[in-house]
This record gives structure tokens, C-alpha cells and sequence, in this order.
């Protein structure tokens, strides 16, 4: 009588047909979508800031006269605005309420995912720390209630890698025709998200890369079908924003067109921070210095001829000029960004030593504890008298603060020490890479929270399971990932501190 064939499993031991705790899982989303409701409720109501007035008059004009406008600086995926749109045409100036409230209940996904994350790759025990970190979690947390594009963002992105991941381990496990039903699942999703943010263009065909190389075994015509399938479906489903963009411009457009006004903000001579920069009028009426006087200038210091001057006499140090003009001869708006394109190559061209400094300094804007929640504090953006920027002002800015901190020390131990390999270090990894690569342009908070649960998963798996892989280059790559951490946290010391300091209410 021949023995039974075990039962496929992940790298963690995790039988591919095991259920997942879904009774645990809810209970903890559903507590940490009481949290996020909670404190909607504590920070109304609430004024908007930056791009947000942004997407409010494009949804305004979208309502109004049935049209969607570019930015002139950017040109946005219209999903977010559409939304905006449909809400405030049923619920009036109350449908941004409405649609924080729908974030709020959309965040469930993003939590259930980050268990989901944990669970399949660690343990039932992982997958509950990992919920517990995602249901405090501040930084996330915060975006519920901010009219911004984040939550519904990652609402897409996590479920596409989560069934990147599940197609990756069947195929590994022989099962092709669920591989080939989750490849189509993910690139659907991934399609889903261009319509949120164009973020994923480039991410998509790196990950297709990814699916060949770990399909080679098949032969090749197999890896190039698996590898296909979701940046086909991705193709298919942003297809009828892509054609009425070249109906409307003339030219190809998937999903929107940012590159051109991130050029210009990350390829030049005056450094910017998005993370800082709204403070200056915060700072300007406390009579405290600028913070950009407060950087190290070994790594903001303007290339050689181009000297700073004090312009708006408030001590905010700036560039005679910005090293190259916005394009103002390309009427054409998609036109205009590859010209910015062309100049800030050009300009990192020829200054090769500050492109080098200043990369540094964008990567340390990446990794800031700051967030979005502790710029709204030190911005006096919450209501006035209310518990969050009253009573409970310190220790949420705080908790802020440390679980940006414990989740990018302790991820990168989980990552280290606790993750075994397989389909989700892959994944992971391309990830990581990814957004730091990409961040090299322009950084702030922001532009990590596509990492946030992904750091949670790590750290959630360290937690709970501790040293897992044994081995001499692991320990050697958290050290040396510690010390760069460490180093690029110093690179924004003066800068982060002050920030910090307004964001408690504690300023010199």
C-alpha cells in the first residue's frame, strides 16, 4: 500500500490548503477599524490641507461640469477623485465626511492582509502580533481620515501581492490552474490600483521578471504564459482610461503622468521635503527658525554657482534659482513632463557629486519616523480643544513616533533572522527594493506607507518567533542594514527633532 503524499507547504511549514484563522482575523480587524473609526470621530471636523484641496477642486469641477481636468503640475489617475465625486454628489460638502468613513471600513482589508501576510509566512501566533501592531499603528491609521490617497491605495495593492504570493506557492507546489487564477487575480487588482496611483506602472513587469525566473523549471514557454498573465490583465483592465488619454492628449498615458513635476522637485538645486515644508508657516508665525536651516548642509548644499540667498526675510534659505525652470514653453501637459524629465537628467548629469549627496538625503526623508499624523500636530491641523491635540497630543504623536521606529528596526530583524526563504522573501524583497529605488527621486513618510504592513509582517514575525535562520550573512545584513538605518536617521537628525518638537507642543 503506498503512503500518502504529505501535504504541500510553505517555507513556514504552513499547509498550502490550511484554513486561515478567520474567526481571530475579523475579531482584530474589526477592533482595529473601531480604533480608526474612533479617532474620525475625535479629529472632526477636520479642515483639508495640500493635495487634498487639490482633489476636492478637481471633484468639484468633475461634479459640477462633468469633466476631468489635469493638475497642469500633475496628472492624476482619476479613481480617487471619481470617488470623491460620486460622494459628494450624494452627500453634498458631507460626502468627504462619507468617504473617510469608507476608508475607515476599507482599512479592514489592509489589516486582514497584513494577518494574512503573517500567518502564511510565519504562524497563527504571528499573524495575531501582526494585527494588534496594524490596529495601533498611527502612521496607517492616520490616512483613514486624510483625504488622501493611501488607504484605498494599499486596499488594492496588499490583496495583488497577497495573491502574487498564493499563485507563487501552488505553482511551486504543482497546482497550475490555481497559480494561473491568482496570477489573473493579482493583475487585476494591480490594474484596480493605476487607477488610485501610477505608482505600480513599473512595478508590475518587475514583478512579471520575478514570476519567469521562478517558473524557469517549466520550460520557457510556460515561465513567459505565467509571467504574461497579470501584466496582460493589468493592459486589460486600465485599457479605457489609456485610450481616452490619447483620445484627450494625443499621446499614451497609463493610468497618470507625475514623473515630470518629481523630476523637477527631486532633481534640483533647492531640496524639498514634503514631510517639513508645510511647517514653515507654522514656524514662521512662532518666530522660530526655518527647518531648513537646521540640515545638515553636507547633504543639501546646492551644487557650485548656484548661490543661496534669504528671499522671503523669514530666514528660509532658498536658491537664487531652482538650478532649472518648470517647462513653460510645452503647453501640452503630458509634453511638459518629459521636457522636465530631459532637464533634471540633464542637471544630475552635470552635477554628479550633489546627485550622489542629495540621494543619500532623499533616503534619509524615506526612513523619518515622521508621519503624516505628527505633521497634522505640528501644523495645529486637529480641532482645537479637542482630545487629539489635547490631552491625548503626547502620547499619540509619541506612539506615532516609536511604531514608525520598532517597525523599521525590528522588520528589518524579522527579515534577517525570521523570514525563511521562498515565494515571500521574494516578494518582499522586490518591494523593499522598489521603494527605496523609486524614492531616490523624491522622498518623505509618505512614500514608505506601501511598506508599512510589509514591516509589520516582519516585525510581527520577530516577535513572536525570534532567531529562526542560523547563519553568518544574515546576522552580517541586519548589522549592516542597522547601521545605514542609523546613519540615514542622523543624515535628518536637526530636522526630524524639530519637526518632533512641534508635532508635542514643545518648542525652544
Amino acid at each position: 500500500m503506498c503512503p500518502a503524499s504529505p501535504e504541500p507547504t510553505s517555507p513556514s511549514g504552513t499547509p498550502l490548503l490550511a484554513r486561515a484563522p478567520w474567526r481571530l482575523i475579523a475579531i482584530i480587524a474589526l477592533a482595529g477599524v473601531a480604533l480608526r473609526g474612533l479617532l474620525l470621530w475625535l479629529v472632526l471636523p477636520l479642515d483639508i490641507q495640500s493635495d487634498e484641496a487639490n482633489y476636492l477642486y478637481l471633484a468639484l469641477a468633475n461634479e459640477r461640469f462633468g469633466i476631468y481636468l489635469d493638475q497642469h503640475r500633475y496628472y492624476w489617475p482619476p479613481g480617487y477623485t471619481w470617488l470623491m465625486t460620486k460622494s459628494i454628489h450624494a452627500f453634498g460638502i458631507d460626502g468627504l465626511n462619507v468617504l473617510r468613513a469608507f476608508q475607515v471600513s476599507l482599512s479592514s482589508v489592509i489589516g486582514v492582509t497584513t494577518m494574512l501576510f503573517a500567518w502564511r509566512l510565519f504562524s497563527t501566533r504571528a499573524a495575531v502580533v501582526a494585527g494588534v501592531l496594524w490596529a495601533v499603528n498611527l502612521p496607517l491609521g492616520a490616512f483613514t481620515h486624510l483625504l488622501w490617497t493611501e488607504t484605498i491605495f494599499l486596499a488594492l495593492l496588499l490583496p495583488a501581492l497577497w495573491h502574487l504570493l498564493a499563485a507563487l506557492d501552488r505553482a511551486d507546489a504543482g497546482e497550475d490552474r490555481e497559480a494561473t487564477r491568482r496570477l489573473l487575480l493579482c493583475g487585476a487588482l494591480f490594474g484596480l490600483a493605476l487607477y488610485i496611483k501610477e505608482y505600480v506602472l513599473f512595478l508590475v513587469p518587475v514583478l512579471g521578471v520575478v514570476i519567469a525566473v521562478r517558473s524557469r523549471d517549466t520550460g520557457l514557454a510556460e515561465s513567459l504564459r505565467r509571467a504574461s498573465l497579470p501584466i496582460l490583465t493589468v493592459a486589460v483592465v486600465s485599457l479605457p482610461w489609456t485610450l481616452r488619454n490619447h483620445e484627450v492628449y494625443g499621446r499614451t498615458v497609463i493610468g497618470g503622468a507625475t514623473l515630470g513635476e518629481n523630476v523637477f522637485i527631486g532633481l534640483n538645486a533647492r531640496s524639498m521635503n514634503f514631510d517639513v515644508l508645510p511647517l514653515r508657516k507654522r514656524r514662521a508665525d512662532l518666530e522660530l527658525p526655518q527647518i531648513e536651516t537646521l540640515a545638515r548642509a553636507s547633504f543639501t548644499e546646492v551644487p557650485a554657482g548656484w548661490d543661496p540667498i534669504d528671499r522671503d526675510g523669514n530666514g528660509a534659505i532658498e536658491v537664487r534659482d531652482a538650478g532649472w525652470d518648470r517647462e513653460s514653453e510645452a503647453i501640452h501637459a503630458i509634453d511638459r513632463h518629459s521636457a522636465q524629465l530631459r532637464q533634471g537628467l540633464s542637471f544630475a548629469a552635470e552635477h554628479p557629486a550633489w546627485t550622489v549627496r542629495t540621494r543619500l538625503k532623499k533616503w534619509s526623508e524615506l526612513v523619518t519616523p515622521l508621519s503624516f499624523f505628527s505633521r497634522h500636530q505640528a501644523m495645529a491641523m486637529y480641532p482645537e480643544g479637542g482630545a487629539v491635540a489635547g490631552v491625548l497630543r503626547g502620547p499619540l504623536v509619541l506612539l506615532a513616533l516609536l511604531m514608525s521606529s520598532l517597525t523599521m528596526t525590528l522588520g528589518a530583524a524579522g527579515f534577517f533572522l525570521t523570514l525563511r526563504g521562498g515565494p515571500g522573501r521574494t516578494v518582499f524583497s522586490v518591494l523593499i527594493g522598489y521603494v527605496a529605488l523609486t524614492s531616490l527621486l523624491v522622498a518623505m513618510s509618505r512614500f514608505r506607507v506601501p511598506l508599512e504592513p510589509i514591516l509589520i509582517t516582519l516585525t510581527a514575525g520577530f516577535l513572536a518567533h525570534g532567531l529562526q535562520v542560523r547563519s553568518r550573512p544574515r546576522l552580517a545584513g541586519l548589522a549592516a542594514t542597522l547601521l545605514v538605518l542609523c546613519g540615514l536617521w542622523w543624515i535628518s537628525w536637526p530636522e526630524t527633532v524639530a519637526a518632533a518638537q512641534m508635532a508635542l507642543g514643545v518648542t525652544p
